[in-house]
Formats: structure tokens, sequence, C-alpha cells
């Protein structure tokens, strides 16, 4: 790194400006106006440094990426483009080595590319992060028309192909939520590259860029799912910028010695069953969730086309129906239909009869597009109405070495995993077998839904979640027997994980004789299912 004495000017005095930006805000309140207006002090940097190099004509210097998009935090790369019409290639050379080499030895994170346009158009074709940082590009300094022919040349090609460009989006978030997992459920989540996080909400922009329109006006997202997303986009650069401080480097991953700092930097306090750092994290969860969502359900609405589900009647049992029917289809939830169950305006607690029961009972019987209603329930503050003990286990961290996942993930997932078993059990001759005389498969499921319902941050989950099992079982009118096998699952549910991870099925006497820790619990009329 050069003697700061030796800086050029231009230099010297943005490490300065951003200095005191840094210094002007907490470190947990350096949100998008932050990130932009760090954006504007590296732009009046470039621009004198450029004019200063006396750049040849026909070349421009632009900005790509986060950058392009008026997005810098504290320790973003600056990726910057040098675009040039093929001659002069020994001055466009100097040019890059006067702007480039002064900010490297500042210490700035710099990425650089020196292309022409029809350079550019090739390696966007190839790849896809190439293609999505030209479509986020802006011209800095120099020659407009050099950049716009740039531009033009990726942009046409997208709107050509605007699905398959839709396609490579999806194949790309589903590498990057198999590598980084979700933002959404995660105890040390990716904040940028994450399922539901940064990334997504930036899917959404070059969707949109590839449709030609705005998302809402092509019925892909709803106006409050707009609100939402930015609602998430401040909170997680916040979140982000202030990792970025607290580090002083550019991580993305906020791990779980890191969480308490940024936790305090945002302004969280304990409270009673919930300590700051879980506050923090199940605020992450919430934003992150409504991302994963929103991004996932306008590439599908796109992609696989939506239902075409009526009018929803504006009752709790209309609501779930429309979201059966929706499930069968293997469809999507039209937008539109979204906004009539937010009009539906459902009680604060529903009152269940038989058919809101039969209706549940339904939706949960519909394997994995099941689980995305509940989830899409669960977004439009549905799910809560109809379980009220879900909204304490709603985006709950869980700190323990057996769980990766929040609390109603973890359910959610759980419930997924049963309907699997019942649905496709030949994979395992065991469990064919046990399924083969199971009789009431919906208890079954309402115990894998409910089983962890009591991890309130009060303690002692499992009495709690029995008692809480109990009384939402009772609320949903579930036949007697039904109860009685779902609630035997709740309470005795960490005895049915150790037998199934350290006891061996196969063997009788195991099977016959008292459970080597506690005298065999005779479960109640119903629960014999499980044989």
């Amino acid at each position: 790194m050069a003697d700061p004495a030796e800086r050029p000017a231009p230099v010297a005095r943005l490490l300065d400006e951003l200095g005191a930006l840094e210094r002007a805000y907490s470190r947990g309140h350096h949100g998008r106006w932050s990130a932009g207006r760090r954006t504007e002090l590296v732009d009046r940097c470039l621009r004198t440094l450029f004019e200063a190099a006396a750049p040849p004509p026909g070349v421009a210097l632009v900005a790509l990426g986060g950058y392009g998009r008026g997005r810098l935090s504290p320790h973003s790369d600056i990726d910057l483009l040098i675009a040039h019409e093929g001659d002069r290639s020994d001055e466009v050379s100097e040019l890059a080595e006067a702007l480039l080499y002064p900010l490297w030895d500042a210490g700035l994170r710099i990425g650089h590319g020196v292309r022409t346009s029809e350079a550019s158009e090739a390696l966007a074709a190839e790849r896809l992060d190439v293609r999505t940082a030209m479509l986020d590009g802006r011209l800095v300094a120099g020659d407009e028309g050099v950049w716009d022919e740039s531009r033009r040349r990726v942009l046409e090609e997208v709107r050509r192909d605007p699905r398959g460009f839709a396609e490579r989006l999806r194949e790309d978030a589903d590498t990057r939520s198999e590598r980084h997992g979700s933002v959404s459920s995660l105890l040390e989540p990716d904040l940028k590259e994450g399922a539901g996080g940064l990334r997504d909400i930036q899917l959404l922009r070059w969707l949109e860029t590839a449709v030609g329109e705005p998302l809402e006006d092509a019925a892909l997202i709803r106006s409050a799912e707009r609100g939402s997303v930015d609602a998430a986009d401040e909170f997680l650069e916040r979140v982000r910028s202030a990792l970025h401080l607290e580090t002083g480097r550019a991580t993305d991953r906020i791990v779980l010695e890191q969480q308490p700092q940024v936790a305090r930097h945002l302004g969280f306090e304990d409270e009673p069953g919930l300590p700051a750092v879980d506050g923090l994290m199940r605020a992450v969860f919430e934003h992150a969730r409504q991302v994963e969502h929103i991004s996932r359900s306008a590439l599908d609405r796109y992609l696989r086309g939506t239902s075409e589900t009526a009018d929803v009647e504006a009752t709790p049992v209309g609501v779930l129906r429309a979201f059966v029917h929706v499930a069968r289809e293997h469809a999507v939830m039209p937008a539109g239909t979204l906004d009539q169950i937010d009009a539906a305006a459902l009680p604060e607690r529903v009152e269940w009869d038989d058919d809101v029961r039969d209706a549940f009972l339904d939706l949960l019987a519909t394997g994995t597009e099941g689980v995305r209603a509940l989830e899409a329930l669960d977004r439009v503050g549905a799910l809560v109405r109809y379980l009220p003990a879900w909204s304490a286990v709603r985006c709950r961290p869980q700190r323990d070495p057996y769980h990766r996942f929040s609390v109603d993930v973890h359910l959610l997932q759980a419930l997924e995993g049963m309907d699997r078993l019942l649905e496709e059990p030949d994979a395992e001759p065991l469990v064919a077998e046990a399924v083969r005389v199971v009789t009431d498969p919906h208890a079954l499921r309402l115990g894998a839904l409910l089983h962890d319902i009591g991890k309130t941050g009060m303690g002692g989950h499992v009495p709690a979640g029995a008692a809480i099992a109990q009384e939402t079982l009772a609320q949903m009118r579930v036949p007697e027997h039904t109860a009685a096998l779902a609630g035997f699952l709740v309470a005795e549910h960490l005895l049915l994980s150790d037998t199934a991870t350290r006891r061996d099925l196969d063997d009788e006497d195991f099977v016959l004789d008292e459970h080597p820790h506690r005298p065999v619990r005779r479960p109640a009329r119903g629960a014999a299912d499980l044989a």
C-alpha cells in the first residue's frame, strides 16, 4: 500500500469522506441511503481520475453490479468496466493503469474489465453474472455512445428470449440455495447469496428488465409484496453494512459470535423469552422469508403460469379451499387471488367448524404443494389466524446442535417429510411395513406439524408443546382418535427420535422389551395406529 502522502488528491479525499460517512451514523444505521452516498463519493473520485488521465476518444468508464445499482456497502467491491471501440489499445491500457493503481494502492477493493461491445456481448452470453452486472451498469464518465452500444447488445439478447433468461435466473437461484442455504431459516445465513437474501431482491429487478414492464403490471407480484421487498432490502442492507463495519471486511455470512454485536448495533434488546440476538435473527428470517417467497412466486408465475382459481369465497373455509385447488393443480396462486385473500378480512382468530377442519386436513394431504401453500398463508398473515400458536414459533431461531433451521421451517419440513413417507414408503422396507397399517394419516401429519410447537423460548418445550397441541387440536375439532394419536406424537417425539437414531427396530427383543431408559408408556386410544 502506497505512502498516504503520495496518494493522488482525489483518492485521499475519497478515503477521508468514506471515513466521515462511516462515523456519521451508528453501525446499525448504514442502510440504502448510506450505500447510495458511498456510491456518489466513489463516482466523484473516479470522474476526477478519469479526466486527469486524458482518456482517448471512444472510451467509457462504467459502474457494474452493486456499484452500478448505486449500492456500495462499506467493504463491497467497486466493479468497473472500461468499454472501448477496439482501437488505441495502448492508450486504453495506460488509462486503466492510471485509474486502477491509485485505488488498489489505497486499499480499495476494485474489480475490473476492459472490453469492447462485442467482447461484452460474447461474455454475457456465456456467463449469467456478467449479463446481470451489465444490466445493472451505468455510465460514470466518458463516451456515452460506447456504453449504450455495449448495454444495448446485452439487453436485446435478454429481451429476445426473456423466458430463457428467467430459466437461467431460476437455475442460479436453485444453485445458490443448495450452496448457501436459506437466509430465512439458517442460524448463520449468507445475507447476500442465500435464498431470500439480497441477491434474490436483485433477481426481481433483473426479471423486471427482461419482462420490460413493472412486475406488478405483469401480474407477477402484488403491490403489497413490493412494499415487503423494499422493507427487506433496507433491513438486510443495514445488517450487512453493520457486519462489514464490525468485522472490517467484506463478509456476508453472519456467524454466531458476531450476532450479539450486530443485534446491539441495530437496537435489539432482551425480552422475556426472546434474547436480543434472537430478536435480530427473527427479524432477518421474517424479511428474508418475504423475499424468498416473492422471488420464487414471481419466477413460478412467469415460467409455470398461475392457477385459474375463481374468486375466493371470503370465509375461512373459502380461503383454504382456494389453496387446496391450487396445490392439487401443482400451480401457483395468482397474485390477484392473494389480493382477494387479503381483502377477505379473516377474523383475528378463526372459529373452526367441520368444513374448515376438513379443508385444512385436505391441504396438509397435498404434499410439497400443501407445504408451499402453508408458507403462502403465513406470508399473507393468515396462518396464525387459523393456528394462533404458530405466532410463537414463527421465525424463531433454534440454538442447539441438532437443528439448523428456525422452528416453523423445521415443523414444515417435518410435515413434508411425513407426507413423503406416507406417499412413497417403498424406499425403506420397515417404513413401508409401518405405513401399510396406518389407518389415520391425518394424525401423523398433524403430529409432525405440531411436534415442536412448544418451543416458545420459555423452556420445557415437550410438556409445553403437549399442552399447546392438545388445545390446538381441540380448537380444530379433529376426531378424538386423531387428536389422541397426534397428541401422543407431540408428547413422545423425543422418544421417537431417540429410537429412530439409536435403536434397531429390526431387533425383536428391543421392540418387545421395555425401553432401556424408562418403561414403555402405553399410548392413549388411537395411538395404536403407530403399530
